[in-house]
């Protein structure tokens, strides 16, 4: 009971603290928002002004492990920033990435000073933006016809009735 009591406050205090940090000098933006296996979405990362460069990192939030979005589009254990030194002035950076699994992706824009390590949440500056990217499950098979395989075990049974046939008969 104590530990669950510690452990709930700690999770607080760390959200609390996450909460208060200011905007992030970039947007993040998903279009859309919800597609089919194997369809692309188009992410956008708008400068919202400010001066200096950042390393930008895509991270799938609330994972008990770390999944960071590399350029090329896939997940690393590792970190890889999206972006290394975007400036927070300029045009915005727009992407294609088909997402993957399948199921709702919780993606995270974290926007770090050049070198700082996202896995060290002290180093954060600015509180992630979080975007929603939905990716509908594989459509299933239909289930077989049964009207359709019935010839088939028609057939079948009809073909070992005549090799038994043969069998006794020739033996």
């Amino acid at each position: 009971m104590t530990k669950a009591l510690v452990l709930a406050v700690v999770v607080g205090l760390a959200a609390l603290a996450e909460a208060a940090l200011p905007a992030p000098p970039f947007a993040l933006g998903v279009t859309p928002a919800r597609v089919a296996p194997g369809q692309a979405v188009r992410l956008q990362i708008t400068p919202r002004g400010g001066a200096g460069e950042f390393d930008i990192y895509l991270m799938w939030e609330q994972s008990e492990e770390a999944a960071f979005l590399t350029p090329e589009g896939a997940w690393s254990p590792r970190p890889v920033a999206f972006r290394p030194r975007l400036p927070a002035r300029g045009a915005a950076v727009t992407v294609p990435w088909v997402p993957t699994p399948p199921g709702d992706i919780p993606l995270a824009l974290v926007v770090l000073r050049p070198g700082d390590d996202p896995m060290t949440r002290a180093s954060w500056t600015f509180r992630p933006v979080v975007a929603w990217v939905g990716v509908e499950p594989p459509a299933t098979p239909a289930a077989p016809a049964w009207s359709a395989l019935a010839p088939l075990a028609g057939a079948t049974l009809l073909a070992c009735g005549l090799v038994a046939l043969g069998w006794a008969f020739f033996r």
